[in-house]
């Protein structure tokens, strides 16, 4: 379980509890003090009788057995649209480099993200929030002849061996670098895969499957669509639904948010439905 801490103008505790389990979201619940606000992120199974319940949400997300081995991974995605588009990318190669959890790509990653999301008219996120979560995040970016063209910033929780890559951000919007984004990107994804399973890690979930081209996406990949679930609770309900509210109305859209906190309600038929065909 991975847990983020901090206080809200000095009046709340807030606490991110990442894929803890039923034993310890039980815990956390029954102890929650009258200025806790907390929030459980991608449970399962699902989680009942919780004390101090506000709101619960669940959606649909991709986890992939990264204990299988590379080679199962790899065999496991889909040829056409994720196997050739990684091989083009390796063509690559020589002109191709990574950096991994450094100032430099943390500071590349931030501003991929923010010109991606600025093109599309979408909140970005700040260097304040990548310090206040470094301990728990690795941003991983990819040069093309030293120029930034892809990024992720990637959570990763030892204890349950899972990661989740939380933010993507590329330069496939600029004609001149969609196409080597598309292999590239994969290729990212790809050389993490690898990477974490080196470390130890035995899941990459790689999150909520959102909107058709973004599930086609992922699901490219292989693995297999789970549910998760996701919770918020507060000591006192009334400063949660105010909390709630106040973000809704007003704040939503002027600061960043992670999309995993945003409030969705999916049911589970839609697990059914995300089934995509390769031709």
């Amino acid at each position: 379980m991975v847990t983020i801490e901090r206080r809200v103008h000095g009046l709340l505790r807030y606490r991110k509890f990442w894929f803890p389990s039923r034993t310890q979201a039980m815990e956390i619940s029954r102890s929650l003090r009258a200025d806790d606000v907390v929030r459980f992120f991608a449970v399962s199974p699902a989680l009942d009788s919780l004390r101090h319940l506000v709101e619960r949400y669940m959606m649909p997300t991709l986890c992939i057995d990264l204990s299988a081995g590379p080679e199962a991974l790899l065999s496991g995605m889909k040829k056409r649209s994720c196997r050739r588009m990684i091989q083009r990318a390796e063509k690559m190669l020589n002109r191709v480099a990574i950096e991994v959890d450094s100032d430099k790509s943390d500071r590349d990653f931030l501003a991929l993200y923010n010109d991606f999301t600025q093109a599309k008219r979408l909140p970005g996120v700040s260097a304040r929030w990548i310090q206040e979560n470094s301990a728990h995040c690795e941003t991983l970016v990819a040069y093309l002849e030293g120029k930034p063209l892809c990024g992720h910033l990637v959570l990763l929780d030892p204890e349950t061996r899972i990661v989740r890559p939380l933010y993507s951000g590329s330069r496939r919007l600029d004609p001149q670098d969609a196409a080597a984004c598309g292999a590239l990107n994969r290729y990212l994804h790809w050389h993490e895969m690898q990477r974490y399973h080196s470390q130890g890690f035995a899941t990459y979930d790689f999150g909520g499957l959102g909107e058709a081209s973004i599930a086609r996406f992922k699901l490219s990949f292989g693995g297999m669509v789970l549910t998760q679930h996701f919770y918020l609770l507060s000591g006192l309900q009334w400063v949660a639904r105010l909390g709630k509210l106040v973000y809704e109305r007003i704040l939503r859209h002027r600061t960043f948010q992670p999309k995993d906190e945003d409030w969705y309600q999916i049911p589970e038929a839609t697990e059914q439905s995300l089934k995509f065909s390769e031709s």
